[in-house]
């Protein structure tokens, strides 16, 4: 788990061919981490949905 240091929006794409869609997260908030790169990680929220997120906006 990891908290959001800032409050910020991330987009998600439900399914492959459907509209992106931009979701907001408050500051605080806990993600789970899947998988780290170089400079982002995969990550998901409480409600199952993937982002990939910045390292700099995540407190591991």
């Amino acid at each position: 788990m990891a908290t959001l240091k800032q409050a910020a929006t991330f987009k998600h794409q439900p399914n492959l061919g459907e509209d992106v869609e931009e979701i907001a997260f408050e500051a605080g908030e806990e993600i789970t981490i899947l998988r780290e790169w170089d400079n982002h990680y995969l990550a998901k929220n409480a409600a199952g949905q993937l982002f990939n997120i910045p390292k700099e906006a995540v407190e591991p």
